[in-house]
């Protein structure tokens, strides 16, 4: 499943919160503000999480062969017959 902007959503949500966090920070103490870094890492684990889908292989592709198709066995004879003494 493509997610494009969901993953773009969830990037730039993180930096957003990042960023209220810091300002956040800035005016009040740790503890009130812990929330907001919750939610940065949210939307940072959510945004990683969502390119690693995005980029995976399948599973079983790794150790399921691909089936080829088998063409007959042709057989070359000679053209030319060796003399015989």
């Amino acid at each position: 499943m493509k997610t494009p902007i969901v993953e773009s959503m969830a990037g730039w949500a993180s930096l957003g919160f990042f960023i209220l966090w810091v300002m956040e920070f800035r005016r009040v103490s740790f503890q009130e503000s812990y929330w907001l870094l919750m939610f940065c890492l949210s939307c940072l684990l959510g945004f990683l999480l969502l390119r690693k889908r995005r980029n995976a292989e399948p599973v079983l592709s790794k150790y399921v062969p691909e089936k080829k198709e088998s063409k007959p066995k042709t057989t070359i004879k000679p053209s030319i017959k060796k003399k015989q003494k």
